[in-house]
């Protein structure tokens, strides 16, 4: 979550299955203006991916547990074109590498994936899944039957929802391995 107080990524972890309690709020980023809209998922590895938006730095960017209860993280950034990374959504994919679905705000408001290229997602390999003009904002992002990604998302241009089926894990329309 955001410490609105210090504007710093923050993270609790559950002391029961209901929690009832938690543990103490441990820093993920103490960075300017970081955290907004930060959404979590259990990677393959069982510790928490939390992606979220750098607000100081306007990119995107994803906190890798440590260990379970997440008492540290390494943060990485995974898209650094200015003002990327708002409303991002993520998942963990079929091939158990992290997913994340967000708003470009800078280049065309364009609706981009990430998928992680390692568990802790140091890096990722980003692609522009919707195009025209003012898409992508408050995506949603999910793990399909076939084990694709499925991104909802708004589009603005039209006053109404697109819904995005990735073709592969990497959501790009042709893929090309040697």
């Amino acid at each position: 979550y955001r410490d609105a107080t210090n504007v710093h990524l923050k993270v609790a972890h559950c002391a029961d299955v209901v929690c009832s309690s938690a543990t103490a709020a441990t820093t993920l980023d103490s960075g300017t203006s970081v955290g907004g809209a930060t959404p979590v998922t259990v990677g393959a590895d069982g510790r928490g991916l939390v992606g979220y938006f750098d607000n100081g730095a306007a990119n995107l960017k994803v906190a890798h547990c440590s260990d379970v209860a997440c008492t540290a993280a390494t943060a990485a950034t995974v898209d650094s074109a200015t003002f990327v990374g708002e409303y991002a959504s993520i998942s963990v994919g079929i091939d158990g590498l992290g997913v994340v679905s967000y708003w470009d705000h800078a280049s065309a408001l364009n609706l981009k994936v990430a998928h992680c290229v390692d568990v802790a997602c140091s890096a990722a390999t980003t692609t522009v899944v919707d195009s025209p003009n003012n898409v992508g904002s408050f995506s949603s992002l999910a793990i399909g039957a076939d084990g694709l990604p499925l991104v909802t998302y708004r589009d603005v241009t039209n006053n109404g929802v697109r819904v995005a089926h990735c073709p592969n894990v990497f959501c790009v329309g042709h893929l090309r391995r040697r």
